[in-house]
């Protein structure tokens, strides 16, 4: 399954997910997000409902490459705590992305990561995307 693939099976995809830590195995190029997904919906009819969000583990197999932006100056990336995340293709930027990417082989999904609280993006290259909810 395509990071893309699996964004589009969410109610919400990733938007104003919550990524708590980030493990990258570069031996067996995985990486491993611990995420708080928001799958509340917006016309609930409680705040309650609206703001709920369910704990996963999303995996990134095949790993190609894991390229951060550093965080844009003027925001406050040092205060700790969980990020707020967005996560699309890398066909829907408007813009290029400031850092060179590698090339890729073809079956490969290339995505964005925002993270909202650095005003920058993480780009990931990988051939599979695996999500695990969590009791």
């Amino acid at each position: 399954m395509t990071l893309d693939e699996l964004t589009a099976s969410l109610p919400n995809g990733f938007h104003d997910a919550k990524l708590k830590s980030v493990s990258i195995d570069y031996v067996n190029r995985n990486a491993t997000l611990e995420l708080d997904i928001w799958v509340g919906e917006l016309d609930a009819s409680s705040k309650r409902e609206r703001e709920k969000y369910r704990p996963g583990q999303l995996r990134l197999l095949g790993l190609i490459f894991w390229v951060s932006e550093p965080p844009c100056v003027g925001y406050p990336y040092d205060i700790g705590g969980e990020l707020r995340i967005d996560v699309g293709s890398i066909q829907t930027l408007d813009t290029q992305p400031s850092l060179p990417l590698p090339s890729t082989p073809q079956e490969c999904f290339i995505n964005w990561i925002f993270v909202t609280d650095w005003n920058a993006f993480i780009y990931v290259a990988a051939r599979h995307a695996q999500l695990t909810w969590h009791a």
